[in-house]
């Protein structure tokens, strides 16, 4: 016998306090690590940064404690033409990402050029974003 909250897919009043609570409390240690490093204005680093990741924390916690309740999961996920396009762009961008980071060392090592390694991470990470959804677009467009 199902209950109704199954029926509707609601969840239970609780798990949103706890996904709430738990987002909130996320954000504001992460917001209280930046502050921690930061140099200056302790507070305003806390805030911009507690404000920046509420979303993302919120998000995460809802994940955790509500989507049971709401989301049903595709027992057969692995199987759909979406994941298997997904998983052909996800390794064909790593493999590219190999490539880039192996050329990138050796032109580094060769020129002798500085670069702040969060600027790098941060290049390298767009880059292989951008190349696996140009991957997924092309497989979804070619519909292979």
């Amino acid at each position: 016998m199902t209950t109704r909250a199954e029926r509707r897919m609601e969840a239970p009043p609780s798990a949103y306090v706890t996904m709430l609570i738990t987002g909130a409390l996320a954000a504001a240690a992460l917001g209280d690590v930046a502050a921690w490093f930061s140099d200056e204005n302790r507070l305003m680093a806390f805030v911009i940064f507690a404000m920046c990741t509420a979303g993302p924390m919120f998000a995460l916690s809802w994940f955790v404690f509500v989507s049971r309740y709401t989301a049903k999961s595709d027992p057969h996920a692995e199987d759909n033409v979406e994941g298997q396009w997904y998983e052909k762009a996800a390794s064909g961008a790593f493999h590219d990402f190999l490539v880039v980071a192996g050329l990138g060392c050796v032109v580094l090592a060769l020129t002798q050029f500085e670069i702040a390694g969060s600027t790098l991470l941060v290049l390298l990470l767009v880059f292989v974003m951008a190349d696996a959804a140009i991957r997924y677009a092309v497989l979804n467009r070619r519909g292979a």
